[in-house]
């Protein structure tokens, strides 16, 4: 199997390799990731803007359905979407026929009450869509409007779950857990062989309801959420020394799950209306966001799309571990290779869209882009001297990339530590500066 401290070591020499040396199954692999992009480019999107008539207040909710087959019957609900404030809405979808409606949840409960304003599906357009096509519909809610006949509370959110097997045949990011309880870490979904399928078959991960963010408790208004996300090929597990150390009377473990093939800018925008949506259920004001590697430049996106999106400012604390900041510069030669890779590594490139938008405004990368004055942020990241390298590295990453100086600059402390791309998530030094970076923004 390629690990990450090969994958990102190097890149596409190493797949190459990877096809002659480590068997069937990688090979498979490999030669997969075409069919599995293929079948993700084959999903249409449906996307627009959902606002209100005039100035409100509530959770703005966008119902995505499949039109009644007679008049008998009702419409089937495929997938929500919700906004703390008006913006914009997207569904990926498979082909077929939709609609969309709207409610604006004014008393915050999640549920449409019969005294709030609804932009109903009925005689709503029909939305035809086909593979590949993006279709913008916008939505206004009137604040006059209301459900006919509607005399108790429904549970639209609750309408479209069902198993991921029916939901597959509608909206694939509808699978993602929001706040599912990991009842047991040590379980196989956890670890490093799904890690792996995550990137080399992201839309069989993505198909069986594994993305998401998952909670190891329930949820407590009284602590303080830290979301723990990996990076490319990475996996839960890797965070259990992290969890187990956590003080767990004032913070709650939350983790990000993602298939690492896909592109930066699709992941980072998932995690970012995931939290959305989670705020809206649980409404906390405040949570911390710790990243190893890849998961630092997906965070970094997420949280200048979670500020975009919701006007708020609960990511108080980022830390990123061992962050290839600077990209790698050989994921510019993954457009070259005699196969199709994971969109991951492209976006890894330095010069890529991915990296210069997360640090830039303008194309032209004339304007730095920096993390909003809210969110304090820290560095953290290792080097270790292998080998015959002669470049400083953690034996994946090098120092010049996890230290990009744009990066340092926006940090308020940067500590390095003696260990390895993966050792450093266990080394007992890094765990007491985690502990200590927590304590000192929340609680001093």
């Amino acid at each position: 199997m390629i690990g990450t401290r090969r994958i990102l070591g190097t890149l596409v020499p190493v797949c190459m390799a990877a096809i002659l040396v480590s068997g069937c199954t990688q090979v498979k692999r490999v030669i997969g990731v075409e069919k599995q992009l293929e079948e993700a480019r084959a999903t249409g999107r449906i996307e627009g803007r959902i606002e209100t008539s005039g100035p409100a207040d509530g959770t703005l909710v966008v119902l995505l359905a499949r039109p009644a087959k007679s008049a008998e019957e009702g419409p089937t609900g495929v997938d929500t979407f919700v906004r703390v404030e008006p913006g914009n809405f997207a569904f990926a979808v498979s082909p077929g026929r939709y609609q969309l409606g709207a409610y604006l949840d004014q008393n915050r409960n999640g549920l449409l009450d019969p005294d709030e304003p609804v932009l109903r599906l009925r005689n709503r357009q029909i939305l035809d869509v086909k593979g590949r096509d993006v279709i913008r519909h916008d939505l206004t809610i009137p604040l006059d409007g209301r459900a006919v006949n509607l005399t108790k509370p429904v549970d639209i959110l609750g309408l479209v779950e069902r198993t991921p097997r029916e939901q597959q045949q509608f909206s694939l990011w509808a699978l993602s857990v929001q706040g599912e309880i990991c009842e047991n870490l040590d379980d196989d979904k956890f670890g490093p062989n799904t890690g792996l399928r995550g990137l080399w078959e992201m839309m069989d991960f993505l198909s069986a309801g594994i993305a998401g963010v998952y909670f190891l408790e329930p949820y407590d208004p009284h602590r303080i959420p830290v979301l723990f996300v990996h990076g490319i090929s990475g996996y839960p597990q890797q965070f259990s020394t992290l969890f187990d150390e956590l003080d767990r009377e004032r913070f709650q473990p939350w983790f990000y799950y993602y298939p690492s093939g896909f592109g930066l800018e699709g992941i980072s925008r998932h995690l970012a209306t995931i939290l959305e949506r989670l705020h809206v259920k649980h409404g906390f004001s405040e949570m911390a966001i710790v990243a190893h590697s890849m998961g630092g430049l997906v965070s970094r996106g997420a949280i200048f799309k979670y500020q975009e999106e919701t006007r708020r400012d609960d990511i108080g604390l980022f830390i990123s571990i061992s962050t290839p900041w600077g990209g790698d510069v050989k994921a510019a030669r993954a457009g070259g290779a005699p196969f199709e890779l994971p969109l991951s590594f492209r976006d890894m490139n330095p010069e890529g869209d991915y990296i210069g938008s997360v640090f830039y405004e303008d194309e032209d990368r004339e304007t730095e882009r920096h993390l909003p004055d809210e969110v304090e942020y820290h560095m953290i990241f290792g080097f270790r001297m292998s080998g015959s390298n002669d470049v400083a590295a953690d034996g994946t990453v090098t120092v010049a990339s996890q230290a990009r100086l744009q990066v340092q600059e926006e940090a308020r402390t940067i500590r390095a530590f003696d260990y390895g791309h993966v050792d450093i998530l266990h080394s007992p030094e890094m765990v007491a500066r985690l502990n200590l970076l927590l304590e000192r923004r929340f609680f001093d």
